[in-house]
């Protein structure tokens, strides 16, 4: 059953170019809001200025943005997800979206072997991203493994319609719906929005002091927590 809320219609995104466009325009709305109000320097620490190849401006290919919409369509129709936006009923407008999957554990070789070959390019700060990112994938295999699990992989909201309830809306069906499969739920997000997920019952997180990887005094907090729930009165 999809989540109800007065004013705002929830239904499931088109298998379509048009529901594609729709939740990438979202999304690109949201993170440029993002990135415009971080203070953290974890950007420029992990691509470093002194590692970036100088490209003439006329020399830079395509975004590519019309080609990552069309794949993102056989995705949108993937029996494993479930793709839901959020509308204004009175103007029609979508306003937000939710991408959970019901997914699947790996045994401890294919971790080690996802671990072994992460992508890590020359112009990136390989020990920071270990640092960051490595350390998140090596505590979803330990809290994972091989279990079943439902998946919050992206939910964004348009700058103008935050903190009215609809990402906690998005968030409570995933939750529900975990609870019906019997499914821990799971999930990765910034700080900005750790708050939004610890009332919905997720926990744990990993930090990382960027102080010691040149950042600012008390830069830390602000680095991709993790954030996961597991069902009360069940033992993963």
């Amino acid at each position: 059953m999809l989540p109800e809320k007065p004013g705002f219609e929830v239904s499931p995104v088109p298998t379509t170019e048009e529901g594609a466009r729709t939740i990438w325009d979202i999304e690109m709305a949201a993170q440029n809001d993002s990135n415009k109000k971080k203070n953290s320097s974890i950007g420029s620490l992990l691509w470093p200025p002194h590692l970036q190849p100088k490209v003439e401006a006329a020399a830079r290919p395509s975004d590519g943005q019309d080609d990552d919409i069309r794949r993102m369509i056989p995705m949108l129709g993937d029996p494993k997800n479930t793709y839901l936006l959020v509308t204004d009923k009175a103007t029609n407008k979508a306003l937000a979206f939710v991408w959970w999957s019901h997914s699947q554990g790996q045994t401890k070789a294919q971790w080690a072997e996802g671990y072994a070959n992460r992508y890590r390019p020359p112009t990136m700060n390989g020990a920071l991203m270990d640092a960051t990112g490595g350390v998140r994938y090596l505590k979803r295999a330990e809290l994972l493994g091989e279990k079943e699990y439902f998946h919050l992989k992206e939910l964004y909201v348009l700058p103008e319609y935050q903190r009215q309830g609809l990402g906690g809306l998005l968030v409570a069906f995933g939750v529900q719906k975990a609870d019906e499969l019997d499914l821990p739920a799971y999930t990765e997000a910034s700080q900005e929005v750790v708050e939004l997920y610890l009332k919905h019952g997720f926990q744990d997180r990993v930090t990382v002091d960027l102080e010691k990887w040149g950042g600012s005094v008390g830069d830390f907090s602000s680095l991709w927590p993790f954030v996961q729930r597991f069902q009360a009165g069940h033992s993963y």
